[in-house]
């Protein structure tokens, strides 16, 4: 599973980039409010190879998605039998809204091999929620301060020295693809 984390422009050139038939979902955390959710998951869709949704509250997690956190709400992810499922709230302990570290908290506790990218960004979002999943051995990329507009997040992420990888925009999709493989195969995984 894949969650990311970035400004507007990184993520469509991420998302574009990803292959059809992945086999793993994304989950898409963007700190901007709901109807631009919904638009930015609409233009995605069309640019994209892969689906691109914005997120529903219960809704099971799909390979070859991304799912757009709604702007008003945080997104949890949730073990229920086989299935993950989304779970969208109201409130988190967080000046974030959606937050990245409730959807990497939660993430944590799945049974998934998990990689995690922080792309450009303001803020520290994403840094308390990287301790989590490395606990359970998350490979986590980070796109470089360099090539970063707003370096605040991956600055930030970097500073925990829980990175596995720093990688300027461009690199990352072809990281993401191979880990995918790495930890996968070709099997879709949901």
């Amino acid at each position: 599973m894949g969650l990311l984390r970035g400004g507007p422009r990184a993520l469509e050139y991420l998302l574009s980039s990803l292959p059809e038939n992945i086999g793993v979902p994304f989950i898409v955390v963007q700190h901007m409010p709901q109807k631009f959710t919904s638009l930015m998951a609409e233009r995605l869709d069309i640019k994209c190879k892969i689906k691109v949704k914005e997120a529903e509250d219960g809704e099971v997690v799909r390979s070859d998605v991304a799912y757009i956190t709604p702007g008003d709400k945080h997104l949890l992810l949730v073990k229920e039998g086989n299935e993950v499922k989304i779970k969208l709230l109201e409130q988190f302990d967080s000046i974030y809204k959606p937050s990245i570290d409730a959807t990497f908290i939660s993430a944590s506790k799945l049974d998934s091999c998990i990689i995690a990218v922080i792309l450009t960004g303001m803020g520290s979002d994403g840094s308390k929620g990287i301790r989590f999943l490395k606990e359970k051995k998350a490979f986590i990329i980070s796109q470089d301060v360099e090539s970063s507009i707003a370096k605040g997040m991956p600055y930030s992420a970097i500073k925990t020295g829980l990175v596995d990888k720093i990688l300027p925009l461009d690199k990352i999709p072809q990281e993401i693809i191979e880990k995918v493989r790495e930890f996968y195969g070709n099997q879709s995984i949901y």
